[in-house]
């Protein structure tokens, strides 16, 4: 399997607000293969945020990348200039925010802003756009996908509006998806849909996908493999299957040993269901 991403060495610096320099990411390598979704995991303050957006060659203000490779899709990120960048922002690469809500323009429908990245990068005709924005909103099991787009993000549920979020990503066909922790703000019922829908429409369309979140529950969901990090260091990696059963880190097992209830709670949800309101067995 070719690897879509490589990794090597990142090596990112920060700015105090004494104005002293502090190494934030110390040496972190990683790959992602074609198509497949790897979860970095870790406490607030690990790193994973600042890594995941490293792969867009991005470093939020105050820091700046010092070292490394990042290579994606064959091109080394952080050697582009910010045009060469901007070009592959929302086609080769793309991005789903933590909060839907930030990422919309009250203002403006849905669909309007579901499809300006078509517009800006010159992908394709608005009608075709339009079409190929209703098809997402169909496989991300959005309600009344024809319709949906007409409305305005007030007029649609947290859960929706992550879809749509999604939805936003995806109708550029990127190669790469980065998810900022795109759950968090959502019960664990509507964790479970969303994520579900976000799974089904990836592997659908064997796009490869980033999966920033704190919590081994929700990862569990939707990645293939997951990377733990702690203090801008790698501390395990692997698939999922293999941490969640047998994790090998310290630091891995005191992360899965906080978030067992809530994988519980998960696996109750997903088994409950629907309770029949009337059975009839062997009428005659």
């Amino acid at each position: 399997m070719t690897n879509l991403v490589e990794v090597r060495n990142l090596r990112i610096e920060a700015k105090t607000d004494a104005g002293r320099l502090v190494e934030i990411i110390k040496g972190v390598s990683l790959d992602i293969a074609d198509g497949e979704i790897v979860a970095l995991i870790g406490e607030s303050g690990s790193g994973k945020t600042t890594v995941a957006l490293s792969l867009m060659g991005y470093a939020r203000p105050g820091c700046r990348i010092t070292g490394g490779e990042i290579n994606v899709n064959g091109k080394n990120m952080a050697a582009l200039t910010e045009r060469e960048r901007a070009r592959l922002r929302g086609t080769d690469i793309a991005y789903v925010p933590q909060s839907a809500a930030a990422a919309f323009n009250p203002s403006s429908t849905i669909i309007e802003q579901v499809i300006e990245v078509t517009r800006i990068h010159g992908l394709m005709p608005p009608e075709q756009a339009r079409k190929r924005a209703v098809e997402l909103f169909r496989a991300l099991s959005l309600p009344d996908p024809d319709g949906i787009g007409a409305r305005y993000p007030h007029q649609v549920s947290g859960g929706q509006l992550q879809r749509l979020a999604a939805a936003m990503a995806l109708i550029g066909d990127p190669k790469l998806v980065i998810f900022d922790e795109p759950t968090t703000a959502l019960d664990v019922t509507t964790q479970i849909d969303v994520l579900k829908a976000f799974k089904s429409v990836m592997k659908a369309g064997g796009i490869a996908g980033v999966y920033v979140s704190h919590d081994l529950a929700v990862v569990a969901q939707i990645a293939d493999r997951i990377v733990v990090l702690k203090g801008g260091e790698v501390q395990e990696t692997g698939t999922t299957a293999g941490i969640l059963s047998a994790a090998q880190h310290p630091y891995t097992r005191e992360l899965l040993a906080a978030f067992e209830p809530k994988s519980r709670q998960i696996r109750a949800d997903e088994d409950s269901g629907p309770k029949p309101l009337l059975r009839i067995d062997n009428l005659i």
